[in-house]
Protein backbone atom coordinates (compact mmCIF):
# COMPACT_ATOMS: atom_id res chain seq x y z
CA UNK A 1 0.00 0.00 0.00
CA UNK A 2 1.31 3.66 -1.06
CA UNK A 3 2.28 5.90 1.83
CA UNK A 4 -0.71 8.35 2.35
CA UNK A 5 0.07 11.94 3.03
CA UNK A 6 1.12 12.50 6.32
CA UNK A 7 -1.83 13.28 9.09
CA UNK A 8 -1.98 15.92 11.27
CA UNK A 9 -0.56 15.18 14.78
CA UNK A 10 -4.05 14.89 16.83
CA UNK A 11 -5.18 11.80 14.94
CA UNK A 12 -5.18 9.47 17.54
CA UNK A 13 -3.47 6.32 15.82
CA UNK A 14 -0.19 6.35 13.67
CA UNK A 15 -2.13 5.48 10.28
CA UNK A 16 1.02 6.34 8.39
CA UNK A 17 3.78 3.62 9.33
CA UNK A 18 0.53 1.00 9.83
CA UNK A 19 -1.36 1.38 6.99
CA UNK A 20 1.86 2.06 4.43
CA UNK A 21 3.11 -1.46 5.75
CA UNK A 22 6.74 0.21 4.49
CA UNK A 23 9.78 -0.75 5.97
CA UNK A 24 13.19 1.05 5.79
CA UNK A 25 14.72 -2.38 6.32
CA UNK A 26 15.92 -3.98 3.08
CA UNK A 27 15.47 -7.07 1.71
CA UNK A 28 16.40 -8.20 -1.81
CA UNK A 29 14.11 -10.24 -4.46
CA UNK A 30 14.62 -11.53 -8.13
CA UNK A 31 14.59 -14.92 -8.68
CA UNK A 32 12.95 -16.88 -11.28
CA UNK A 33 14.80 -17.34 -14.74
CA UNK A 34 18.32 -17.45 -14.12
CA UNK A 35 20.32 -13.54 -14.94
CA UNK A 36 23.01 -14.77 -17.72
CA UNK A 37 23.05 -13.22 -20.60
CA UNK A 38 20.16 -10.71 -19.30
CA UNK A 39 20.51 -7.12 -18.91
CA UNK A 40 19.96 -6.94 -15.08
CA UNK A 41 17.84 -3.94 -13.22
CA UNK A 42 18.00 -3.08 -9.92
CA UNK A 43 14.51 -1.99 -8.53
CA UNK A 44 14.06 -0.35 -5.00
CA UNK A 45 10.57 -0.32 -3.63
CA UNK A 46 9.23 0.71 -0.46
CA UNK A 47 6.51 -1.99 0.21
CA UNK A 48 7.66 -4.20 2.80
CA UNK A 49 6.68 -6.88 5.04
CA UNK A 50 3.65 -8.81 3.56
CA UNK A 51 2.99 -6.46 1.01
CA UNK A 52 6.44 -6.96 -0.44
CA UNK A 53 5.58 -10.82 -1.23
CA UNK A 54 3.13 -9.23 -4.32
CA UNK A 55 6.51 -7.43 -5.50
CA UNK A 56 8.76 -10.38 -5.09
CA UNK A 57 5.85 -12.38 -7.52
CA UNK A 58 5.14 -9.97 -9.70
CA UNK A 59 9.23 -9.72 -10.49
CA UNK A 60 9.41 -13.02 -10.97
CA UNK A 61 6.68 -13.29 -13.43
CA UNK A 62 8.60 -10.93 -15.90
CA UNK A 63 12.07 -12.54 -15.03
CA UNK A 64 10.39 -15.53 -16.37
CA UNK A 65 8.18 -13.98 -18.99
CA UNK A 66 10.95 -12.55 -21.08
CA UNK A 67 14.97 -13.78 -22.00
CA UNK A 68 16.24 -9.79 -22.24
CA UNK A 69 15.80 -7.77 -19.12
CA UNK A 70 16.30 -9.50 -15.16
CA UNK A 71 14.95 -7.31 -12.68
CA UNK A 72 16.44 -7.19 -9.41
CA UNK A 73 14.72 -6.11 -6.02
CA UNK A 74 15.44 -4.52 -3.13
CA UNK A 75 12.83 -3.50 -0.63
CA UNK A 76 14.22 -0.42 0.94
CA UNK A 77 11.68 2.09 2.68
CA UNK A 78 14.24 4.59 3.24
CA UNK A 79 13.44 7.42 0.71
CA UNK A 80 16.42 9.46 1.27
CA UNK A 81 18.85 6.90 0.53
CA UNK A 82 17.04 7.00 -2.50
CA UNK A 83 18.09 10.66 -3.49
CA UNK A 84 21.62 9.85 -1.72
CA UNK A 85 22.49 7.15 -4.47
CA UNK A 86 21.16 9.56 -7.24
CA UNK A 87 22.98 11.86 -5.72
CA UNK A 88 26.17 10.40 -5.44
CA UNK A 89 26.08 8.76 -9.08
CA UNK A 90 25.03 5.37 -7.99
CA UNK A 91 21.57 5.22 -8.49
CA UNK A 92 18.85 1.83 -9.10
CA UNK A 93 17.68 1.66 -12.38
CA UNK A 94 13.91 1.69 -10.93
CA UNK A 95 12.35 2.87 -7.87
CA UNK A 96 8.98 3.63 -5.70
CA UNK A 97 7.66 6.43 -3.94
CA UNK A 98 4.89 6.10 -1.33
CA UNK A 99 3.00 9.14 -2.83
CA UNK A 100 3.73 12.06 -5.17
CA UNK A 101 4.94 14.73 -2.62
CA UNK A 102 8.14 14.73 -3.72
CA UNK A 103 7.78 14.51 -7.35
CA UNK A 104 7.79 18.28 -8.25
CA UNK A 105 10.86 18.68 -5.54
CA UNK A 106 12.99 15.69 -7.33
CA UNK A 107 11.66 16.73 -10.66
CA UNK A 108 12.99 19.85 -10.40
CA UNK A 109 16.21 19.02 -9.10
CA UNK A 110 16.91 17.02 -11.70
CA UNK A 111 17.31 13.55 -10.35
CA UNK A 112 13.78 11.78 -12.49
CA UNK A 113 13.86 10.93 -16.02
CA UNK A 114 10.96 12.49 -17.71
CA UNK A 115 8.98 9.42 -19.23
CA UNK A 116 7.33 11.26 -22.25
CA UNK A 117 9.71 10.08 -25.11
CA UNK A 118 8.78 6.16 -23.73
CA UNK A 119 4.94 6.69 -23.58
CA UNK A 120 5.12 8.16 -26.83
CA UNK A 121 7.59 5.40 -28.17
CA UNK A 122 5.54 2.77 -27.26
CA UNK A 123 2.03 4.49 -27.70
CA UNK A 124 1.72 3.87 -23.83
CA UNK A 125 -2.18 5.22 -22.68
CA UNK A 126 -1.19 7.30 -20.58
CA UNK A 127 -4.62 8.41 -20.95
CA UNK A 128 -6.22 5.62 -18.94
CA UNK A 129 -5.28 7.33 -15.72
CA UNK A 130 -7.53 8.86 -13.82
CA UNK A 131 -7.23 12.25 -14.77
CA UNK A 132 -5.73 13.15 -11.01
CA UNK A 133 -3.96 10.50 -10.50
CA UNK A 134 -2.47 11.16 -13.99
CA UNK A 135 -1.47 14.81 -13.34
CA UNK A 136 -0.28 13.82 -10.11
CA UNK A 137 2.49 12.84 -11.70
CA UNK A 138 3.22 15.59 -14.08
CA UNK A 139 5.49 18.62 -13.71
CA UNK A 140 5.54 21.63 -15.63
CA UNK A 141 3.46 19.36 -18.22
CA UNK A 142 6.16 16.19 -18.65
CA UNK A 143 5.75 13.29 -16.76
CA UNK A 144 8.42 11.97 -14.50
CA UNK A 145 6.65 8.96 -13.02
CA UNK A 146 3.80 6.27 -13.47
CA UNK A 147 1.27 5.56 -10.51
CA UNK A 148 0.84 1.92 -9.96
CA UNK A 149 -1.70 2.14 -7.04
CA UNK A 150 -4.29 5.23 -5.64
CA UNK A 151 -5.75 6.02 -2.51
CA UNK A 152 -8.66 8.45 -2.04
CA UNK A 153 -10.29 9.26 1.43
CA UNK A 154 -14.38 8.77 2.17
CA UNK A 155 -17.02 8.82 5.17
CA UNK A 156 -17.18 5.36 7.08
CA UNK A 157 -20.77 5.52 9.24
CA UNK A 158 -21.77 3.15 11.46
CA UNK A 159 -25.42 2.96 10.24
CA UNK A 160 -26.64 1.68 13.80
CA UNK A 161 -25.41 3.95 15.59
CA UNK A 162 -26.80 6.84 12.83
CA UNK A 163 -30.59 4.99 12.98
CA UNK A 164 -30.33 5.03 16.79
CA UNK A 165 -29.73 8.70 16.70
CA UNK A 166 -32.67 9.12 14.12
CA UNK A 167 -30.73 9.76 10.99
CA UNK A 168 -31.79 7.67 8.08
CA UNK A 169 -28.80 8.14 5.98
CA UNK A 170 -25.20 10.20 6.49
CA UNK A 171 -24.85 13.87 6.18
CA UNK A 172 -24.31 15.29 2.76
CA UNK A 173 -23.46 18.64 4.05
CA UNK A 174 -20.89 20.10 6.38
CA UNK A 175 -23.33 21.50 8.42
CA UNK A 176 -25.45 18.01 8.40
CA UNK A 177 -22.17 16.76 9.37
CA UNK A 178 -22.07 18.93 12.34
CA UNK A 179 -25.28 18.42 13.47
CA UNK A 180 -24.53 14.39 13.29
CA UNK A 181 -21.45 15.19 15.55
CA UNK A 182 -23.22 17.12 18.21
CA UNK A 183 -26.14 14.27 18.48
CA UNK A 184 -23.90 11.38 18.40
CA UNK A 185 -21.40 11.97 20.54
CA UNK A 186 -21.80 11.40 24.63
CA UNK A 187 -19.82 12.96 27.41
CA UNK A 188 -19.97 12.14 31.08
CA UNK A 189 -18.16 13.96 33.96
CA UNK A 190 -16.26 15.73 31.13
CA UNK A 191 -15.01 12.90 29.60
CA UNK A 192 -15.53 11.86 26.32
CA UNK A 193 -17.39 8.59 25.98
CA UNK A 194 -17.75 8.42 22.03
CA UNK A 195 -17.72 10.63 19.17
CA UNK A 196 -19.65 11.64 15.77
CA UNK A 197 -16.19 11.87 14.13
CA UNK A 198 -12.95 12.74 14.90
CA UNK A 199 -13.10 16.97 15.29
CA UNK A 200 -9.72 17.77 13.24
CA UNK A 201 -9.57 16.29 10.16
CA UNK A 202 -6.37 16.71 7.81
CA UNK A 203 -7.08 20.71 6.15
CA UNK A 204 -5.48 19.88 3.01
CA UNK A 205 -7.38 17.16 2.27
CA UNK A 206 -10.59 18.36 3.80
CA UNK A 207 -10.62 21.99 1.82
CA UNK A 208 -11.80 20.58 -1.62
CA UNK A 209 -15.13 20.04 0.43
CA UNK A 210 -15.32 23.78 1.02
CA UNK A 211 -13.52 24.82 -2.80
CA UNK A 212 -10.64 25.57 -0.84
CA UNK A 213 -6.91 25.88 -2.04
CA UNK A 214 -3.37 26.29 -0.70
CA UNK A 215 -1.83 27.28 -3.87
CA UNK A 216 -2.58 29.74 -6.82
CA UNK A 217 -0.15 28.45 -10.07
CA UNK A 218 -1.41 31.75 -11.70
CA UNK A 219 0.11 34.36 -9.04
CA UNK A 220 2.64 31.59 -7.84
CA UNK A 221 1.58 32.45 -4.51
CA UNK A 222 0.43 30.27 -1.34
CA UNK A 223 -2.95 31.06 -0.05
CA UNK A 224 -3.65 29.71 3.07
CA UNK A 225 -5.81 32.58 3.88
CA UNK A 226 -7.94 31.18 0.71
CA UNK A 227 -11.54 31.84 2.29
CA UNK A 228 -12.48 27.87 1.56
CA UNK A 229 -9.06 26.92 3.30
CA UNK A 230 -9.27 29.19 5.70
CA UNK A 231 -13.16 27.70 6.26
CA UNK A 232 -11.82 24.57 6.72
CA UNK A 233 -9.48 25.36 9.57
CA UNK A 234 -12.65 27.53 11.53
CA UNK A 235 -14.60 24.39 10.76
CA UNK A 236 -12.63 21.87 12.82
CA UNK A 237 -11.63 25.16 15.27
CA UNK A 238 -15.32 25.09 16.04
CA UNK A 239 -15.50 21.34 15.74
CA UNK A 240 -12.81 21.09 18.57
CA UNK A 241 -13.27 23.66 20.96
CA UNK A 242 -17.01 21.93 21.20
CA UNK A 243 -14.75 19.12 23.98
CA UNK A 244 -11.42 21.08 24.64
CA UNK A 245 -8.06 19.96 24.15
CA UNK A 246 -7.99 18.64 27.34
CA UNK A 247 -10.95 15.83 26.95
CA UNK A 248 -9.64 15.24 23.53
CA UNK A 249 -6.12 14.37 24.38
CA UNK A 250 -7.53 11.92 27.05
CA UNK A 251 -9.74 10.13 25.12
CA UNK A 252 -7.09 9.44 22.20
CA UNK A 253 -4.86 8.28 24.47
CA UNK A 254 -7.35 5.40 25.27
CA UNK A 255 -7.84 4.19 21.51
CA UNK A 256 -6.69 1.31 20.04
CA UNK A 257 -4.15 0.08 17.27
CA UNK A 258 -5.11 1.14 13.90
CA UNK A 259 -4.77 -1.62 12.04
CA UNK A 260 -7.02 -3.65 14.84
CA UNK A 261 -10.15 -5.08 16.07
CA UNK A 262 -9.47 -1.72 18.96
CA UNK A 263 -9.45 0.68 15.86
CA UNK A 264 -12.00 3.54 17.19
CA UNK A 265 -14.61 3.34 14.41
CA UNK A 266 -14.66 -0.29 14.35
CA UNK A 267 -14.77 -0.37 17.96
CA UNK A 268 -18.11 1.61 18.04
CA UNK A 269 -16.00 4.55 19.30
CA UNK A 270 -16.84 6.82 16.26
CA UNK A 271 -19.78 6.77 14.75
CA UNK A 272 -18.11 8.20 11.23
CA UNK A 273 -14.94 8.52 10.42
CA UNK A 274 -12.92 10.26 6.89
CA UNK A 275 -10.45 7.29 6.01
CA UNK A 276 -9.38 5.46 2.80
CA UNK A 277 -10.75 2.48 0.88
CA UNK A 278 -8.49 -0.13 2.93
CA UNK A 279 -10.48 0.19 6.09
CA UNK A 280 -13.11 -1.55 4.65
CA UNK A 281 -10.74 -4.44 4.22
CA UNK A 282 -9.83 -3.73 8.23
CA UNK A 283 -13.53 -3.82 8.53
CA UNK A 284 -13.54 -7.31 6.93
CA UNK A 285 -10.83 -8.72 8.79
CA UNK A 286 -11.53 -7.15 12.58
CA UNK A 287 -15.47 -6.34 12.70
CA UNK A 288 -17.69 -8.48 10.40
CA UNK A 289 -20.50 -7.74 11.73
CA UNK A 290 -20.15 -3.93 11.67
CA UNK A 291 -23.15 -2.42 9.58
CA UNK A 292 -21.44 0.72 8.00
CA UNK A 293 -21.77 2.48 4.75
CA UNK A 294 -19.26 4.89 2.64
CA UNK A 295 -20.40 8.34 1.42
CA UNK A 296 -18.62 11.08 -0.44
CA UNK A 297 -16.99 13.26 2.29
CA UNK A 298 -19.63 16.31 3.03
CA UNK A 299 -19.58 19.27 1.36
CA UNK A 300 -20.39 23.44 2.30
CA UNK A 301 -23.69 24.19 1.40
CA UNK A 302 -22.24 27.31 0.68
CA UNK A 303 -20.47 25.46 -1.95
CA UNK A 304 -23.19 23.13 -3.96
CA UNK A 305 -20.03 22.73 -7.19
CA UNK A 306 -17.75 21.09 -4.39
CA UNK A 307 -20.62 18.02 -3.82
CA UNK A 308 -18.43 14.81 -4.70
CA UNK A 309 -15.12 16.97 -4.16
CA UNK A 310 -12.36 14.96 -2.41
CA UNK A 311 -8.55 14.18 -2.14
CA UNK A 312 -6.70 11.52 -3.85
CA UNK A 313 -3.12 10.31 -3.94
CA UNK A 314 -0.94 7.75 -5.77
CA UNK A 315 2.33 5.13 -4.98
CA UNK A 316 4.50 6.06 -7.48
CA UNK A 317 7.23 4.14 -9.39
CA UNK A 318 10.17 6.42 -11.39
CA UNK A 319 13.49 5.48 -13.30
CA UNK A 320 16.22 7.79 -11.72
CA UNK A 321 18.36 10.31 -14.15
CA UNK A 322 21.75 8.43 -14.28
CA UNK A 323 20.21 5.25 -14.02
CA UNK A 324 22.75 2.62 -16.20
CA UNK A 325 19.98 0.76 -18.06
CA UNK A 326 17.04 3.47 -18.46
CA UNK A 327 15.35 1.86 -21.67
CA UNK A 328 15.34 -1.70 -19.67
CA UNK A 329 14.03 -0.31 -16.65
CA UNK A 330 10.86 1.29 -18.69
CA UNK A 331 10.52 -2.08 -19.85
CA UNK A 332 9.60 -3.60 -16.69
CA UNK A 333 7.77 -0.18 -15.40
CA UNK A 334 5.79 -0.57 -18.57
CA UNK A 335 5.11 -4.21 -17.85
CA UNK A 336 3.59 -3.95 -14.55
CA UNK A 337 1.78 -1.02 -15.06
CA UNK A 338 -0.20 -2.88 -17.31
CA UNK A 339 -4.38 -3.60 -16.49
CA UNK A 340 -3.14 -7.33 -15.68
CA UNK A 341 -0.36 -6.74 -13.16
CA UNK A 342 -1.99 -3.58 -11.80
CA UNK A 343 -4.78 -4.96 -10.88
CA UNK A 344 -3.09 -7.98 -9.08
CA UNK A 345 -1.13 -5.58 -7.07
CA UNK A 346 -3.48 -3.44 -6.21
CA UNK A 347 -6.33 -6.05 -5.24
CA UNK A 348 -3.07 -7.70 -3.09
CA UNK A 349 -2.73 -3.98 -0.90
CA UNK A 350 -6.36 -3.49 -0.78
CA UNK A 351 -6.08 -0.05 -2.61
CA UNK A 352 -7.51 1.06 -5.62
CA UNK A 353 -6.07 0.61 -9.45
CA UNK A 354 -5.69 3.93 -11.29
CA UNK A 355 -6.41 2.74 -14.52
CA UNK A 356 -9.88 3.92 -15.41
CA UNK A 357 -10.37 0.71 -17.38
CA UNK A 358 -9.85 -1.37 -14.28
CA UNK A 359 -13.18 0.55 -12.70
CA UNK A 360 -15.22 -2.75 -12.75
CA UNK A 361 -12.24 -5.07 -12.73
CA UNK A 362 -13.60 -8.41 -11.45
CA UNK A 363 -10.57 -8.92 -9.28
CA UNK A 364 -10.75 -5.89 -7.79
CA UNK A 365 -14.17 -6.23 -6.79
CA UNK A 366 -14.03 -9.51 -4.86
CA UNK A 367 -10.77 -8.49 -3.13
CA UNK A 368 -11.49 -4.61 -2.59
CA UNK A 369 -14.44 -3.95 -0.27
CA UNK A 370 -16.64 -1.36 -1.34
CA UNK A 371 -14.37 -0.85 -4.34
CA UNK A 372 -17.61 0.27 -7.01
CA UNK A 373 -18.27 2.89 -4.79
CA UNK A 374 -14.75 4.18 -4.37
CA UNK A 375 -13.85 4.18 -7.98
CA UNK A 376 -17.42 5.77 -8.78
CA UNK A 377 -16.10 8.38 -6.72
CA UNK A 378 -12.70 8.97 -7.61
CA UNK A 379 -13.20 9.09 -11.30
CA UNK A 380 -16.44 11.56 -10.89
CA UNK A 381 -13.81 14.41 -12.21
CA UNK A 382 -13.97 16.62 -8.65
CA UNK A 383 -11.06 14.43 -6.91
CA UNK A 384 -7.87 16.01 -6.59
CA UNK A 385 -4.26 16.15 -5.21
CA UNK A 386 -2.12 18.15 -3.76
CA UNK A 387 -0.43 20.64 -5.85
CA UNK A 388 2.88 19.62 -7.64
CA UNK A 389 5.32 22.63 -6.05
CA UNK A 390 9.12 21.51 -4.94
CA UNK A 391 8.20 22.89 -1.91
CA UNK A 392 5.47 20.72 -1.01
CA UNK A 393 6.59 18.73 1.87
CA UNK A 394 7.87 21.74 3.45
CA UNK A 395 5.09 23.12 2.78
CA UNK A 396 2.48 20.58 4.37
CA UNK A 397 4.85 20.31 7.47
CA UNK A 398 3.89 23.75 8.32
CA UNK A 399 0.22 23.38 7.51
CA UNK A 400 -0.17 20.70 9.52
CA UNK A 401 2.06 22.72 12.63
CA UNK A 402 -0.17 25.71 12.26
CA UNK A 403 -3.31 23.69 12.16
CA UNK A 404 -2.10 22.02 15.09
CA UNK A 405 -1.39 25.52 17.19
CA UNK A 406 -5.10 27.14 16.44
CA UNK A 407 -6.77 23.40 17.06
CA UNK A 408 -4.47 24.01 20.79
CA UNK A 409 -6.16 27.31 21.41
CA UNK A 410 -1.54 28.80 20.49
CA UNK A 411 -2.91 31.28 18.03
CA UNK A 412 -5.96 32.25 16.85
CA UNK A 413 -6.99 31.36 13.13
CA UNK A 414 -6.35 34.76 11.24
CA UNK A 415 -2.77 34.91 13.29
CA UNK A 416 -1.93 31.21 12.20
CA UNK A 417 -2.67 31.41 8.81
CA UNK A 418 -1.07 34.82 8.23
CA UNK A 419 2.19 32.71 9.87
CA UNK A 420 1.79 30.17 7.67
CA UNK A 421 1.41 32.90 4.53
CA UNK A 422 4.56 34.90 6.09
CA UNK A 423 6.47 31.52 6.48
CA UNK A 424 5.68 29.21 3.76
CA UNK A 425 5.49 32.36 0.48
CA UNK A 426 9.53 32.58 0.81
CA UNK A 427 9.69 28.52 0.36
CA UNK A 428 7.62 29.07 -3.24
CA UNK A 429 9.81 32.26 -4.04
CA UNK A 430 13.03 30.28 -3.73
CA UNK A 431 12.09 27.59 -6.63
CA UNK A 432 11.64 28.22 -10.21
CA UNK A 433 8.24 27.39 -11.05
Amino acid sequence: MCRLPVKILLIPFLILTIVSGCSATSSQTGSGASSKDKVTINFWYTWGGDEAKIISELINEYNKSQDKVFVKGLNQGDIQKQMTAIVGGNPPDLASHYDENKLASWADRGVMLPLDKYIKEDNYDINDFVPAARSAVQYKDKTYALPIVMNTWMLYYNKDMLKKAGFDGPPETIQQLMEYDKKLSKMKDGRIEQLGIWPSQNPYMWMNAFNGKIWDPEKKEVTPLDPGFKKTVETNKKMWDRYGTKALDRFASGSGQYASAQNPFLAGKYAMQFDGEWIAKFAERYAPNLNYGVAPMPYDENHPESKNAGFMNVGTLYIPKGADHPDEAWKFLNWITQKEQMAKFAASLGNLAPRQSLQNDAMLKKEVPKYEVFMKYVTNGKIKSVPSVPFLDEYLEKINKTHDDILRGKVSVEEGLTRLKKEAQPLANKTKQ
